[in-house]
């Protein structure tokens, strides 16, 4: 069975979701795009159903590397002037490319209501998808995090540079504080795949040391003319023979993504963004008919009835319910919540506490799984186990125990004042990105010692053994009057 027959196979079913593949890097001029762009065409090769988002919302260049000229973009469906079926470019090998936003300042950063717009349309057109890339703008603004967030896999592009993996640790460790994250590393303009792996492997031990987290290689594309004169060709090279040199990092790329296919269970790209406004603002997503808050209130004082019957009537409620949706077609989201709502009543009154505790954790881990972030306010239940310590006394014990090993350990970089002071936040958070190995090495192995000598002292270092005590040898200078030697000579004679 060849690769892609494998791949659609196992993702028989799910023609709704494509494979979203987010495209990152922590700095610009890294070939981010040319790679998207590059990739895109040789999935497209392959008869995958590719479409490109260009995610840049202020300075989009996608389409300019295919020689591309759109009459309309990302920012024309944001503003509604258009449906994102009328920007759709036809790129080679069936690839259909949607121009972002270019040299509009607005767009730069996606508001609430042009997020909400985006999944709108994006949710119209996923199901013409196999593959979705997302080639995001470089840095660390927040459509950028969104985006990251929202994909399947992220496709992190490193070069050897020093200032490339410095910016992409700093990416990751914002885009991680939202959620975990899938991310694949590749490696670009590199002599060859010793180098690539020398490169990756300074970054993935930085980030598993400091971010506490793994990242994976997927690939490395070479230093390579070709691709240099492709962009100002606007002829990409996975065009290109397919088993031509320049082309042949693209399907090595492609071969790698179609062995690590993202988990089956990841939800759609469009229907991150629906939760993730719904999160950020949700009175604005709740009907108006149905003013039942979204969290439940547990603390409330329960109804005097009887367990039983109350259990049987969030039964019925329950079924009339499903009736009346199944009736007028509407198996809303409101509706599958408040379900769950009036059987979590229920079974709060009928279940032994421990019993019920324990299948919360099952469920709260189930969407943990999914979603790939805790359901629970963190800060807000440590306010609570402050309120009353003594109440949580046995609790608080067990935290403080846990939380002393990794307290008590020594940091690489001293923590600010506000962290020392106990603002709840993770160790190390804050600290400056790590050098990756080109700073802070011990001179002595930098470079060979002489043979039989001792440890060399660094040439700014003052030699007390010689000279004595810094403040008696300024004396002496001071003393030296106008027929004293000259400096060197002063220092020979001692």
């Amino acid at each position: 069975m060849s690769r892609h027959s494998a791949l659609t196979d196992t993702r028989s079913g799910v023609a709704a979701r494509p494979r979203v593949l987010v495209v990152a890097s922590g700095k610009g001029g890294v070939g981010k795009s040319s790679i998207a762009v590059n990739l895109g065409i040789t999935l497209a090769r392959r008869g995958r159903r590719v479409g490109i988002l260009d995610g840049d919302t202020g300075l989009a260049n996608v389409n300019i590397l295919l020689g591309l000229r759109p009459q309309q973009g990302l920012a024309e469906v944001l503003a509604g002037e258009c449906g994102i079926r009328d920007i759709l470019l036809e790129g080679p090998h069936g690839l259909k490319i949607i121009p972002g936003a270019s040299g509009i300042r607005e767009y730069a950063e996606l508001s609430g209501a042009h997020q909400q717009r985006l999944a709108e349309e994006l949710a119209n057109i996923e199901a013409d998808f196999d593959d979705l890339l997302l080639d995001t703008a470089a840095g660390i603004g927040d459509t950028t995090l969104d985006f990251l967030a929202a994909g399947h896999q992220v496709l992190l592009v490193l070069t050897p540079e020093p200032t490339s993996l410095t910016d992409a640790f700093s990416l990751l460790k914002l885009a991680l504080r939202r959620q975990a994250l899938d991310v694949r590393v590749i490696v670009n303009m590199v002599a060859d795949v010793a180098e690539a792996r020398s490169v990756f492997q300074r970054f993935a031990n930085a980030v598993e040391k400091y971010l506490h987290t793994r990242v994976e290689f997927l690939g490395f594309v070479q230093r390579d003319e070709s691709l240099r004169s492709a962009v100002t060709l606007q002829h990409p090279v996975a065009l290109f023979a397919e088993n031509d040199p320049s082309a042949r990092p693209f399907q090595r790329l492609a071969n790698a993504l179609e062995d690590s296919l993202p988990h089956e269970d990841a939800p759609a790209f469009s229907l991150f963004w629906r939760r993730r406004l719904q999160q950020d603002d949700p009175a604005a997503h709740t009907p108006l008919g149905d003013a039942r808050p979204q969290a439940p209130a547990l603390a409330a004082e329960p109804p005097s009835v009887d367990h039983a019957s109350e259990a049987s009537e969030a039964s019925e409620a329950s079924e009339a319910s499903e009736a009346s949706e199944a009736s007028d077609g509407l198996g809303s989201e409101e509706g599958v919540l408040g379900r769950l709502r009036a059987a979590f009543d229920a079974a709060l009154e009928v279940s032994e506490p421990e019993a019920l505790a324990v299948e919360l954790d099952a469920m709260h881990e189930q969407y943990r799984a999914r979603t790939g972030r805790a359901a629970i306010d963190l800060m807000a239940l440590v306010d609570a186990l402050q309120a009353d310590p003594e109440a949580h006394a046995g609790l608080l014990g067990r935290l403080r125990a846990r939380l002393a090993p990794a307290m008590d350990a020594p940091q690489d970089v001293a923590a600010p004042a506000t962290m020392q002071a106990g603002e709840g936040r993770r160790p190390g958070a804050d600290r400056p990105p790590p050098d990756f190995g080109w700073k802070g090495r011990d001179e002595s192995t930098a470079r060979p010692a002489r043979a039989g000598s001792a440890s060399r002292v660094p040439a700014t270092a003052y030699d007390a053994a010689r000279f004595g005590p810094q403040e008696a040898l300024l004396e002496r200078l001071r003393q030296g009057g106008d027929d004293a030697p000259t400096l060197a000579e002063f220092l020979r004679r001692m």
